[in-house]
């Protein structure tokens, strides 16, 4: 859709063959009534209509540097609010460590900081690091450092306020004047799932403000939708592709006919999954780059809950983590205060955890989920209910979540055939990237038609 924008903007006449009843891909809201169809499976949302509750299947968030989607966003009127990403009040679950019970996050960032505090403290004073720093620099690295870990007057670390206080996962406590008891330094430096975690909201994709549209990620495909309305043909089932002497020719199906369409250029942003079943006449490396392209076969599973994260245990927003294969769980950052809220009790990127909650059945999936979710918060059980899950390798027209191969070929034209696609961009999974890759392939026949 941006690629048919951008070009009709420059005087291009465009046509939009999308394969299913309504535009956006995998950037998809699940809300009640809706269904949802794999290959082997067909689903129907059982949520409550409601405009808070629902379900973003595909992408969720939008970083704040993702300047060309928000630039849309902002000329569309799409509302925006803010996606918690990173809430140190969320959990961080290993089967390995603490008993296999959750650690609050504050707990694990405090306790590392204020470990690593002291120890490069007592190197500094110790003049490990002499011929690394000048005795001006040792007095201003020990003062950074008393900041850093929160270490006391004779900088040591002996827990910090920063870990919160007893009882303060749970509602009601009021010993505010205490401080939970610090973490070994040794069980912060063998579990590495927690080292690994506290890194996740340093990168730059991962970095606040995170951001999400108001009502669903899938308004911005519907405002992407209404602009080029005119020039889009839904259910359109793309089934060759070919090269004409003049151009391109795309032979597709719609309500059963057979139709026929020859245009100067093609641009096809047809995930490589899909793309490789489909009957063309593309050079041998673009062929070959396409039948070897990899997709995460990433999965997520929703639930309509009482918000008994928000009522006992005061997460508002955020993700926790957990070693076991559900990997994260998801608070709902809209409808905060509410009664109810649709959590996301497993969002899987890929992987061995990927392909085996592909290959269960929904309610396998469920079981699962509630199962595993338990071991973070044990009300899930009885009140999480009305699952509904996505596998994506598993979803028609997308087989797979997001590409993970490097691109090569696919990046330079076969003849009048253009390639786009987030799995074509430095972005791989973000709807940046995808927008990124359009304008990588307009360049590409701009500079053509400019020659």
């Amino acid at each position: 859709m941006t690629t048919a924008l951008e070009l009709t903007r420059l005087g291009y006449s465009c046509t939009i063959l999308e394969a299913t009843s309504s535009a956006g891909g995998r950037n998809r809201t699940i809300r009640a009534g809706d269904i949802v169809n794999e290959t082997d499976s067909s689903q129907t949302c059982m949520f409550d209509f409601d405009d808070d509750l629902y379900f973003n299947a595909g992408p969720a968030r939008i970083a704040h540097h993702h300047e060309f989607l928000l630039g849309y966003c902002r000329e569309f009127g799409v509302a925006l609010e803010v996606f918690t990403n990173d809430n140190r009040a969320a959990l961080m679950h290993s089967a390995n460590s603490h008993g296999g019970q959750p650690i609050v996050s504050r707990r694990v960032h405090a306790d590392t900081r204020g470990n690593i505090a002291r120890l490069l403290s007592m190197a500094v004073n110790q003049s490990a690091l002499d011929a690394e720093l000048t005795a001006a620099d040792k007095i201003n690295i020990i003062a950074m450092l008393r900041n850093f870990g929160d270490l006391d007057g004779s900088l040591n670390y002996t827990g910090s306020a920063r870990g919160g206080f007893p009882g303060q996962e749970d509602v009601g406590s009021r010993q505010r004047g205490e401080r939970v008891n610090p973490l070994a330094l040794q069980d912060l430096i063998t579990e590495t799932f927690w080292q690994q975690r506290q890194g996740f909201a340093h990168g730059l994709e991962q970095q606040p403000t995170m951001l999400q549209p108001v009502g669903g990620m899938d308004r911005i495909a519907r405002a992407f939708e209404t602009r080029v309305i005119n020039d889009l043909v839904a259910d359109a089932q793309v089934t060759e592709i070919r090269k004409t002497a003049n151009g391109v020719r795309i032979v597709y199906n719609r309500l059963g006919a057979p139709t026929q369409l020859d245009a100067d250029y093609c641009i096809c942003t047809i995930p490589a999954t899909v793309l490789r079943n489909i009957v063309n006449d593309f050079s041998a490396l673009h062929r070959a780059e396409i039948a070897n392209f990899n997709y995460a076969a990433a999965g997520k599973i929703a639930f309509q809950s009482r918000r008994f994260w928000e009522q006992d245990h005061n997460i508002y927003g955020g993700i926790s983590w957990t070693t076991q294969d559900i990997t994260q769980i998801w608070y709902p950052n809209n409808g905060l205060g509410q009664t109810s809220g649709i959590l996301v009790g497993a969002y899987i990127f890929g992987g061995s955890a990927g392909v085996n909650f592909a290959g269960q059945t929904p309610q396998q999936r469920i079981n699962g989920a509630l199962a595993q979710g338990s071991n973070l918060h044990p009300e899930i059980n009885g009140q999480a209910a009305r699952g509904i899950s996505i596998a994506w390798p598993k979803i028609p027209f997308q087989l797979g979540a997001w590409g993970t191969s490097n691109p090569a070929t696919l990046l330079t034209p076969d003849e009048n055939i253009f390639f786009a696609g987030e799995h074509l961009s430095i972005l791989q999974g973000w709807q940046e990237g995808a927008i990124l890759s359009a304008y990588h392939a307009i360049d590409l026949i701009v500079a053509r038609d400019s020659a």
